[in-house]
């Protein structure tokens, strides 16, 4: 076996090894979930909601993200799958477009 098969082999493990520890649990990704919530709440990219009583709770949402971002994660169901490397979770919001993230390596990223 040449330098370089070792390298990414042994580099393989080691990712492997890195995504094993670093997968958040289910409560870190409640709280990751909640932290991207107050962004999208921030910005404005949130209120794309389909309700008009929706909008509407939203939109009064940007007097105070945080505070908001914590009554929406009530209402908020998360289905978190845990895989060996990974977790995928599921998130749905009445009112909100459903969202499948991915939790790996102390982060959360969502489509």
């Amino acid at each position: 076996m040449g330098i370089l098969s070792k390298l990414v082999f042994y580099g393989a493990i080691a990712g492997a090894g890195a995504a094993f520890a670093t997968k958040p649990s289910t409560d870190d990704v409640r709280l990751l979930f909640q932290q991207r919530l107050v962004t999208q709440i921030e910005d404005g990219s949130i209120v794309s909601a389909d309700g008009g009583a929706a909008q509407a709770l939203l939109a009064a949402c940007q007097i105070s993200p945080t505070q908001c971002a914590r009554v929406l994660e009530g209402a908020v169901s998360l289905e978190y799958k845990d895989y060996l490397l990974v977790a995928v979770v599921n998130a749905r919001a009445p009112g909100l477009q459903a969202r499948q993230c991915l939790a790996a390596f102390d982060g959360l990223w969502c489509r």
